[in-house]
């Protein structure tokens, strides 16, 4: 028999054992899919959480106002931080008394406020790439008569008397009052702000692990203890508070995917079993009709290797459905960072296969021992 005839027999076999027990395939299907989808969801909702910025940021500031520019670096070397940014302010006149206020950017992380005031990705490319761009704010357009596209040269300072900045007004964010955001370097050389050269108002930092930002704050705090102005730091309160909650029952969840995964086991393992044993007269009269052992094994195998690929795929689709229609509304601070992790991702095939593995131990041993006889059971 030619390798290709072989596996349209074996294909038979199989279809012709679905069709015949299809309520006992539906129920294996059922619980494969509940399975795969219980498991990449607790996956998503153990792992390591990577939510925005905002979430897991860290302010650090003095209690002058104005804080060295040079802290920066020794920031950015604590272990545990990121994506650090610091933020000053300039004010400008346009019309008359009209004023605008100017918060100067820098760093690594300076896209984070734009995005925040829902500025276009393209606008934001663009602010990178232009040390002079400036997006404002509809008020300030409106006030101050600018549009996009425009370059202004407004005087900096409280009283209108300061140096005339050059900027380009390249994107304009819904807002209602006159503010501008603009790049700190620029500012801070040509008309420093009212932090003064130099100094900054504000540092920005984002916790690699948002459950360590309380302890990162703490830490700042430690390194510039003996500095002066020694400096404060905070973290976003409700969600430091949700993580250590969290946190204490990361352990049940990974002892609930266990227990998951040997019920899913013993369920298998039993019905296939069960079924086997059921099936060992009828395995017998097909030897009898000329089948080998090994296509009896093949075809049994193929079935279960269609059971599970069906649940599988049909647990892939629940968990869309969870993570996209119902987590949104059922874990709000964690949403937008739910994640399925990479070992959720490569784990799913691996006990999908020892399950397999586990289901075919016994009928394998049946069939090797099954003698001709055994077809006068029918």
């Amino acid at each position: 028999m030619t390798p290709i005839r072989s596996l349209r027999t074996l294909a038979a076999l199989a279809a012709h054992n679905l069709r015949a027990s299809r309520g006992q395939a539906a129920y294996l299907i059922l619980t494969l899919a509940i399975t795969t989808a219980v498991w990449l969801a607790l996956a998503a909702v153990g792992a390591p959480y990577e939510g925005d910025a905002a979430s897991t940021r860290i302010t650090i500031g003095s209690q002058s106002g104005a804080t060295p520019l040079s802290y920066a670096s020794r920031i950015e070397e604590i272990p545990g931080i990121r994506d650090v940014f610091w933020y000053g302010i300039q004010v400008i006149h346009c019309k008359g008394t009209t004023t605008v206020q100017l918060n100067t950017f820098g760093g690594p992380g300076t896209d984070t406020p734009l995005a925040k005031h829902k500025v276009p990705a393209a606008t934001i490319q663009q602010w990178n790439a232009d040390p002079l761009a400036a997006v404002i704010s509809e008020a300030a357009a409106s006030k101050c008569g600018w549009q996009t596209g425009q370059g202004v040269d407004p005087p900096s300072g409280m009283d209108g008397r300061g140096k005339s900045l050059n900027l380009h007004i390249i994107g304009i964010f819904p807002g209602p009052f006159p503010v501008g955001f603009v790049h700190y370097d620029y500012i801070n050389r040509a008309a420093p702000g009212i932090q003064g050269k130099d100094k900054v108002v504000t540092f920005f930092a984002s916790a690699a692990d948002p459950r360590d930002g309380e302890v990162l704050a703490t830490r700042v705090e430690a390194t510039f203890a003996h500095d002066f102005p020694a400096l404060n730091a905070r973290t976003n309160t409700t969600v430091q508070n949700a993580w250590a909650r969290f946190g204490k029952v990361q352990q049940l969840l990974a002892f609930v995917m266990a227990t998951i995964l040997l019920c899913t086991a013993s369920v298998l393992v039993s019905v296939l079993a069960h079924t086997a044993a059921q099936r060992k007269p009828k395995f017998a009269l097909l030897q009898v009709l000329g089948f080998r052992r090994a296509a009896l094994f093949g075809a049994f195998t193929l079935e279960l290797l269609a059971i599970v690929v069906s649940g599988a795929l049909l647990g892939l689709g629940l968990e869309r459905l969870v993570a996209h229609e119902l987590a949104p509304t059922t874990i709000g601070f964690l949403t937008g960072g739910v994640h399925v992790p990479a070992w959720g991702w490569w784990g799913l095939p691996v006990w999908l296969t020892i399950l397999v593995a586990m289901a075919l131990a016994w009928p394998a041993g049946l069939i090797a021992k099954m003698r001709p006889a055994d077809y006068r059971a029918i």
